[in-house]
């Protein structure tokens, strides 16, 4: 196909005339390019919708972390029986930290289920938590009044509270304003200093309490009793390594035996996030592979149904041959039919996956929080890459009825009937 011919208007009308004369073969043949491509677009945009919205609900979390506490142990060990119950100290915690200098944040935390909430004539029932500033520095919260606990809350022991907004809903309706107001926390009143939502931790919610640690655990009587203990290192250092070593510190500590499985319990949020991350990436590559696959079968087809073509036109191209067109232009032809259907059927098939993925965007995914998507789209260098790719193989697909098409003799294509 030369230059000549992409601006030839009789080429364009002979291209014209050749899809019309089959209208219900080049409609079948467009579908199969055509849907290759709505599912290349619409699955990749789909998984990066995913990667995105895991990336967005972490964003403001220290994603290489994990959690340990106390549990029962399942082995005897140095005279101690089996059954004993772990209880992880404050002491424990300095400890940690002087023993691994590698660890960034490190956030004890003790909580109470079931803590009656009460403001007024209204009370609920809801977990109480005490925290470290660190904690929201590890796995913060948007705080869209006031502020959370600061080192001045834990050095005086205040009592003061940050709500979730579903408990500032409940108790004072949408849209107020409760800083600086009296809450009843079991037998305590504490002062609101800040309302969140949307917690990026995968173990908080939007109807949590938070008081200062040390008030906690003057409180609630805890001495140097805590429930758990967060903690988060560099990206760069491996996190199942360092839960392994930080599990049999722990262990040789308590006086655990090191064979003891559930002695020292633990959930490695840097590992899960690393599935989840490896996940995304394979549907990502799956859409590439399927969506490809796909493309490449439609092609084939589109190379098929031009040999039916120029099977059916061997008398055109004698007579055109006979009148002294050159196999350039009847190669040209045929090629430039396989690259307008491929064409037309790609850029049908994106118009249809964009819509889809708009229609996500816009309408499904605001309206229903549990779907983790945001932004599901695909970018242009994607897209028009693909196109391109699309085309090549539609111009080496059409190759084959092309050099057909040519090898035909004007004497014998005049013969045929």
């Amino acid at each position: 196909m030369n230059i000549k011919q992409l601006f030839d208007a009789d080429a364009w009308s002979e291209v014209y005339a050749s899809l019309r004369k089959n209208k219900l073969r080049t409609i079948l043949t467009m579908i199969g390019v055509g849907w290759g491509m709505f599912l290349f677009v619409t699955l990749l945009g789909m998984t990066r919708g995913m990667q995105n919205g895991f990336d967005r609900s972490l964003a403001n979390s220290a994603t290489n972390s994990l959690f340990v506490w106390g549990e029962q142990t399942t082995i005897p060990y140095k005279g101690f029986q089996k059954g004993r119950t772990i209880e992880l100290k404050m002491s424990d915690v300095r400890q940690v930290q002087a023993s691994f200098p590698q660890i960034t944040l490190v956030a004890p935390r003790n909580f109470q289920d079931q803590a009656v909430i009460a403001y007024g004539s209204k009370y609920n029932f809801y977990t109480v938590s005490g925290d470290y500033p660190d904690q929201n520095r590890m796995f913060g919260k948007d705080i869209i009044q006031g502020r959370f606990i600061n080192e001045d809350d834990i050095k005086n022991e205040t009592k003061v509270c940050v709500l979730g907004i579903e408990i500032v809903n409940e108790f004072f309706g949408k849209g107020a304003n409760p800083l600086g107001k009296s809450m009843r926390i079991s037998d305590s009143y504490y002062t609101i200093v800040g309302v969140y939502e949307k917690p990026s931790s995968p173990v908080e919610s939007e109807d949590g309490v938070y008081i200062p640690f040390t008030t906690f655990q003057k409180v609630y009587n805890q001495g140097e009793n805590i429930k758990y203990l967060s903690l988060s290192v560099p990206p760069e250092v491996d996190i199942v390594g360092f839960e392994k070593q930080l599990k049999a510190y722990l262990k040789e500590l308590k006086t655990i035996s090191p064979d003891d499985n559930q002695g020292i319990g633990g959930f490695n949020l840097g590992e899960m996030l690393g599935k989840v991350v490896t996940f995304v990436k394979g549907m990502q590559l799956l859409a590439i592979v399927v969506g490809a696959m796909t493309l490449f079968s439609g092609v084939i087809a589109i190379s098929s149904i031009l040999l039916i073509t120029v099977s059916e036109r061997t008398k055109e191209f004698g007579i055109r041959r006979a009148l002294g067109a050159i196999p350039s232009q009847i190669r040209g032809q045929i090629l430039l039919e396989s690259v307008v259907l491929t064409l037309i059927a790609g850029l049908s098939g994106i118009v249809f996956s964009t819509g889809i993925l708009y229609v996500l965007n816009e309408f499904i995914v605001p309206n229903n929080d549990s779907i983790p998507i945001y932004n599901a789209s695909v970018d242009l260098f994607t897209l028009f890459s693909a196109l391109g790719i699309m085309i090549v193989m539609a111009t080496l697909a059409g190759m084959i009825p092309a050099q057909r098409a040519i090898a035909i003799k004007p004497i014998d294509a005049l013969r045929d009937e």
